[in-house]
């Protein structure tokens, strides 16, 4: 089809005729082109014309079911322009339009007279041209388009208007200005509005498309930048209507004319007036603008159409109007069509289509009603009106002293100053009388308040972005990704990977993830300064601080800052954080926070010292050893490194260097006079003492030379073992006893002075008189296993240090005592890790024997596999497979004390002092 040339008749169905007309032929109406900016931003522009434009097409057709149109699609992108579309099917026409989709572009301007272009050429003559975009011209400096564009306008005498909702530079630089140029050629005009308003915008298409194209007339066209004149015009020709539009910012405008005229005010806008006046009668006519900046004035009028022969053909819902000499049906109000038929308006089927804006509009034959919510009220069936409670005491709650502000729909109570409350109730402020301790915030609440120390209250923000050094583009298509901390109130703490407090220094334009950074116009406190205020800067335009808003900061005593901030003054503004401040890893005793280095890894808070007397280690008391750590993060605030050189007289002492921990240990054995280790004791319990000598040199620039002495001691129960590791030379053997798949023990036997078996024997041999009472004493030395017994199996004397001699009494046999003999006590065998046998001293008969040794089995029974006791009874013992190993002891001799005679070689033999084991594990 030739694009120049147009088809006036053609079949009703292929335009989806409506309202039951029968139309035997079609008359010809302007066509319908419109030109869409596709790219990115137009997404929520295209969601707003795909509604309106389904409204539109619905009304045109039902007005004038008739009419033969072309409807013409043309997108444009950056940098294609095109596809185009064409179809005389409403219903097509409204299926290419709701498959439209925004994407793409990057920059603001966009290619809109190569669209426009493309749009001429592909629409027929005096065809309706509406662009929709939110941008300038980008080639509105190619002359050889822009002059075909005019050409093309001429020819076609078709009418351009632009729907535009935003723009690149200025309203008057060239690639704006360049849209009222061809408006102004075209008859058309620029409506520079919000989005929500586009609805208003398609009344004037409501009027015009619903009219034959030859219907309209051109009365008056003018574009000023006066902001108040007058202008005239004649009517020399019969008009059923004239329509008066406007665009730019135009505060009012007064019609004048030969005589009385009725008008309705379809559109009355700030950025556009549609008048319509009714039969304007011939003769001058002058009209008076008032207006606030560039603006257009149209003025047309409009012929009868569908005009009849009699009224009787109008429709029951119709009136019928004498212009001049010819009859014409007009639907009442509440219905559409072309008078002939009428059928009801879904008022409520649009937002625009009714005033129920707060309420809830429902249908009603040729009109609708509102049912209003709470808060308002009905002065008609068709709207709802707020119900101001402030006017009346009745119907707020407000308290006495508190302020009513009416508001849509409700209303609010603020209590006056000095006062806290919700409005419904006020109190005093005990906030304001600064009731709370310096560094704390107060905190009013209903009949008392709070001091909150704002260093453990706080909200963490752990946001990489606010990074200074996260650069996001300043690209237009990126906007939506950029932060805005318009929801921040309260008191906040930053951690995490972006750094840890605000930023002293400016900070450049689209740093920090938003398109204006907020950085602190000032110093952070210390500790000693409390909460203090300062401001906070965004930077934008050129300037470091276009915008600012007023926060408080703390220090806290964990090396930390605390920041309360509220609402950033615009969006998008966000408070960044510092890069230098970003938290690294620390040694197990530092954290990051706050020193005198500024931000860093310094010891936590219980480690913290300020001198080298602060240094306190942590003691560990093992069973055989002392081990005092220290932190090395101590050492490193008071500029020394910890070391084996570090300690005196380090040759006696074991050394560990845990990374783990970040601890340096000094170990001091157990062992009297072993590194200046010192034993006391009293009855119950025995204390090692040991003093380290630390020795401090210079580090870096730092000089450093002092010594500290810091005392360690540990304090253990007295037993066997304790009182045998403080005791110097005690009469001790010791053997290692190996219990298959188990390990190593060490067993340890002793000789005791009595029957606690605290106090053992000491020197190179033990002298005892027959009245004396020996005491033997055996224990598992350490060790963590407790599945293991002592078990003395056999224990006996001879009077020679033979163990084979043939001369022998036993004192314990098969784990049982001698019963011949009362002295012979085992107070414990196979029970615990010790073991405890107690004698009288006796002699051998004969002059020859003056001393007694003492030869005993032991061994380490295990509890696990069975019952360990010895059975005394008279049964045989039930553990005969206890491995054993012996120990000897001797010479005991006998003191010149007097004695009861000796006892036979044949039958008795010396009774030993207690023999003591200490045991400690030493696993394989």
């Amino acid at each position: 089809m030739n694009r120049g040339v147009f088809i006036s008749v053609l079949m009703s169905m292929a335009f989806g005729g409506s309202s039951g007309a029968v139309c035997s032929s079609q008359t010809a109406s302007s066509s319908l082109t419109y030109l869409v900016d596709t790219t990115g931003s137009m997404v929520n522009y295209l969601s707003q014309l795909k509604l309106v434009n389904s409204w539109i097409l619905d009304r045109v057709t039902a007005k004038f079911p008739c009419g033969a149109r072309q409807y013409t699609l043309v997108e444009y992108n950056d940098p294609s322009v095109g596809p185009v579309r064409y179809t005389q099917s409403k219903q097509d026409f409204g299926n290419y339009f709701n498959t439209l989709s925004a994407s793409g572009g990057g920059d603001c301007p966009e290619l809109t007279m190569k669209g426009l272009e493309m749009a001429l050429i592909n629409s027929p003559p005096k065809s309706y041209i509406l662009v929709f975009t939110d941008a300038s011209a980008l080639d509105y400096g190619n002359t050889t388009l822009v002059n075909n564009v005019r050409s093309l306008i001429t020819t076609t005498k078709s009418q351009v208007t632009f729907l535009v909702t935003g723009y690149c530079n200025t309203t008057t630089s060239p690639d704006f200005s360049i849209y009222r140029d061809i408006a102004a050629l075209s008859f058309g005009h620029v409506y520079l509005f919000s989005v929500a308003d586009i609805y208003k915008v398609f009344n004037y298409l409501d009027y015009t498309l619903s009219m034959p194209s030859n219907s309209s007339t051109q009365l008056f066209s003018g574009d000023f930048t006066a902001l108040t004149h007058n202008e005239s015009f004649s009517i020399t020709k019969n008009f059923s209507s004239m329509m008066i539009t406007t665009s730019g910012l135009v505060y009012s405008v007064q019609i004048l004319g030969p005589s009385s005229f009725s008008m309705d005010q379809v559109v009355t806008e700030v950025w556009g007036f549609v008048l319509v006046v009714k039969k304007p009668t011939k003769g001058n006519w002058a009209i008076k603008v008032n207006a606030g900046g560039i603006h257009a004035v149209r003025i047309e009028g409009f012929t009868a159409f569908n005009t009849t022969s009699s009224c009787s053909k109008c429709h029951v819902n119709a009136t019928c109007e004498d212009y001049y000499g010819s009859l014409q049906c007009l639907c009442k109000s509440g219905f559409i069509g072309d008078g002939i038929d009428c059928t009801d308006i879904d008022e409520c089927a649009y937002s625009w289509t009714n005033n129920c804006s707060v309420g809830v509009c429902s249908n009603n034959i040729g009109s609708y009603t509102c049912k209003c919510p709470s808060g308002f009220y009905s002065p008609t069936p068709y709207s709802c009106v707020d119900i101001n409670e402030c006017l009346n005491s009745s119907l707020s709650r407000c308290h006495p002293l508190a302020t009513c502000v009416n508001t849509n729909g409700n209303y609010s109570c603020s209590c006056p100053s000095g006062y806290f409350g919700d409005g419904f109730n006020c109190e005093v402020n005990d906030c304001l009388r600064g009731v709370c301790a310096a560094g704390k915030e107060c905190v009013k609440i209903i009949g008392s308040y709070l001091c909150v120390d704002p260093c453990s209250s706080y909200i963490a923000l752990n946001e990489p972005w606010r990074s200074s050094l996260n650069y996001v583009s300043p690209s237009y298509a990126d906007s939506s990704s950029y932060r805005c901390d318009s929801n921040l109130t309260g008191w906040y703490r930053f951690i995490g990977s972006g750094g840890v407090r605000m930023p002293e220094t400016c900070i450049s334009s689209f740093s920090c993830g938003t398109h204006a950074p907020m950085w602190l116009n000032g110093v952070h406190p210390t500790t000693s300064d409390g909460i203090v205020n300062r401001t906070a800067c965004a930077t934008w335009s050129g300037s470091c601080c276009l915008w600012s808003s007023n926060i408080q900061i703390k220090a806290c005593p964990g090396g930390y800052h605390v920041y309360k901030f509220s609402a950033t003054p615009a969006c998008t503004l966000a408070y960044c954080t510092d890069p230098a401040t970003t938290p690294t890893t620390c040694e197990a005793d530092e954290e990051w926070k706050l020193g005198n280095q500024g931000y860093g890894c310094y010891c936590k808070n219980q480690y913290t010292v300020s001198s080298l007397v602060d240094m306190r280690p942590e003691l560990t008391c093992g069973t055989n050893e002392m081990k005092a750590s220290f932190h090395k993060c101590q050492a490193k605030a008071l500029y020394f490194t910890l070391s084996k050189d570090s300690f005196k007289n380090n040759g006696c002492f074991q050394f560990q260097d845990d990374k783990y921990t970040n601890t340096f240990s000094v170990v001091s054995r157990l062992e009297a006079g072993n590194c200046g280790v010192q034993p006391s004791q009293n009855s119950t319990h025995v204390k090692y003492t040991s003093n380290l000598l630390i020795l401090t040199e210079a580090s870096g620039i730092i000089m450093r030379n002092d010594t500290l002495t810091v005392t360690v001691s540990c304090v253990y129960p007295l037993d066997m073992q304790t009182s045998l590791s403080q005791a110097l030379k005690p009469i001790l053997k010791s053997l290692v006893v190996n219990v298959g798949g188990t390990g190593q023990f060490t067993v340890s036997m002793a000789l005791f002075t009595d029957s606690s078996y605290k106090y053992p024997y000491t020197g190179s041999q033990v002298s005892l008189s027959v009245k004396d009472t020996l005491y033997i004493g055996a224990y598992i030395q350490g060790g963590d296993n407790s599945t293991f017994v002592v078990l003395i199996k056999n224990c006996y004397a001879t009077p020679s240090s033979n163990p084979n001699d043939t001369v022998k009494y036993y004192l314990i046999k098969d784990s049982c005592p001698n019963k011949q003999d009362s002295t012979i006590s085992v107070p414990q065998n196979g029970v615990s890790r010790e073991g405890r046998l107690q004698v009288q001293m006796f002699k051998f008969v004969g002059d020859a024997y003056d001393s007694v040794y003492i030869h005993c089995a032991l061994g380490l029974c295990n509890t696990v596999t069975g019952s360990c006791v010895p059975s005394c009874s008279g049964a045989r013992s039930a553990r005969m497979d206890v491995e054993t190993q012996d120990v000897s002891f001797g010479p005991i001799v006998r003191s010149a004390a007097s004695y009861h005679g000796p006892i036979s070689a044949s039958t008795v033999s010396i009774l030993l002092p207690a023999l003591l084991l200490m045991v400690s594990s030493m696993f394989l």
